[in-house]
């Protein structure tokens, strides 16, 4: 089944300006198989947030929810830090 993604994009343009992210870039996170995905941080029933490597070798956090499978709609992205790399690193094969 092929996923598709989709973003806001006036939300977009805000979160590329500010965390210096790109579609691309964010949606090759999601094929890391070294990403983890968990449940929103922030509690949000909803959504859910992938911690993955992209094609820069950037490690990134990416705040998704899932509309209608297989479309995924992206909230947020930026860079991991703290506990979130250090679970990544500890993940990789």
């Amino acid at each position: 089944m092929d996923i598709g993604f989709v973003w806001d994009e006036l939300k977009y343009e805000l979160v590329r300006k500010k965390h210096d992210v790109v579609f691309h870039e964010v949606v090759s996170a999601f094929e890391d198989d070294n990403g983890y995905e968990v449940p929103d941080p922030a509690g949000q029933d909803e959504r859910h947030m992938l911690v993955g490597q992209t094609v820069t070798n950037r490690i990134l956090m990416v705040v998704f929810s899932e509309e209608e499978l297989p479309l995924y709609r992206i909230i947020t992205a930026f860079d991991a830090i703290g506990r979130w790399v250090d679970e990544y690193e500890r993940n990789r094969r």
